[in-house]
């Protein structure tokens, strides 16, 4: 994509682009850079962006720039509506806390939630999940939700013998200004955390390449990669995302409503973190497994 520079420095694409192919490393440029203490901030609107513009997309992944910016548009007044009641919990403290000066630990739902509601930017909570955080002076810097393994084609392949020795990591989330490296420490933390259970030896996670994330964070904390899932396709509901948990709940009504990307999107990638050795032995030997996404029509239960 051809770009010039903006006067803040940012790219800002060529008024000779009538198009671009949607990737983030072609949304990033779009997203209007945020003043300090503004929300949404950067990293959200981006993320936000290219989690939408899928529902507009071509069938080869291309959207006409003018789409692009009136739909980034849409999601920044959209995401500083819903955010500005909630800018006390996201507001930084005035000295940034460092990594050992974090208290890392389980917090009830009626803390998690909000984050997780509106922070987040699957903007879903999970009620059946255990909220593990990394808290400073009270408040929430970041925190992650371990939810049950209940999708049967991905215990399946994996070298356990009940769905209970595994939980998931549903999701992750870390306020902007956090200190640096701290999804990997909370991450080693809260693997030893007695609120995931004691049954569980196996923690897993999906890392979406399509978002622009790489599981970079989860190598640092020892997981590694071991499997993909296929079949990859965002739902929306009156113009905004809807997971796939959700979608099976809705009634036949507004199921009709659901738009789908019709973009071919990338594979999820599983990530693992074995707790016993021995079962980090027994994966080391199956190799990398590759499963199919069940659409939530024909699922019992889905993943996100």
């Amino acid at each position: 994509m051809d770009v010039n520079l903006s006067e803040d420095g940012r790219a800002k694409p060529s008024p000779a682009a009538a198009s671009i192919v949607i990737s983030p490393e072609n949304v990033w440029p779009l997203v209007p850079a945020a003043g300090s203490g503004e929300l949404p901030t950067t990293r959200d609107l981006f993320l936000q962006a290219i989690l939408h513009l899928p529902r507009l997309g071509e069938v080869d992944g291309t959207i006409s720039l003018m789409s692009a910016m009136a739909e980034i548009e849409r999601l920044r007044v959209n995401r500083a509506r819903e955010l500005q009641p909630l800018r006390a919990i996201g507001a930084p403290p005035s000295v940034i806390p460092t990594l050992e000066e974090l208290e890392v630990g389980p917090v009830g739902s009626d803390q998690a939630e909000p984050i997780i509601s509106h922070f987040h930017y699957l903007r879903s909570f999970r009620t059946d999940s255990v909220s593990i955080a990394a808290m400073w002076k009270r408040g929430i810097v970041a925190l992650c939700s371990v939810s049950p393994l209940d999708v049967p084609r991905l215990a399946d392949r994996l070298p356990i013998s009940s769905a209970r020795e595994a939980a998931v990591i549903s999701r992750i989330f870390v306020f902007d200004w956090a200190p640096r490296n701290l999804v990997s420490y909370l991450l080693a933390r809260a693997e030893k955390s007695e609120a995931i259970g004691s049954d569980v030896r196996l923690l897993l996670t999906y890392v979406n390449p399509n978002m622009g994330f790489t599981g970079a964070s989860y190598r640092a904390a020892n997981w590694r990669r071991i499997g993909f899932e296929t079949g990859t396709r965002y739902a929306y509901l009156r113009g905004g995302y809807v997971t796939d948990r959700r979608l099976a709940s809705l009634p036949a009504s507004e199921q009709r409503a659901v738009e789908y990307s019709r973009m071919p999107l990338r594979p999820l990638a599983v990530f693992g973190r074995f707790l016993d050795e021995e079962l980090s032995r027994a994966a080391s030997q199956r190799g990398e497994f590759v499963i199919g996404r069940v659409p939530p029509a024909t699922a019992g239960t889905v993943p996100a």
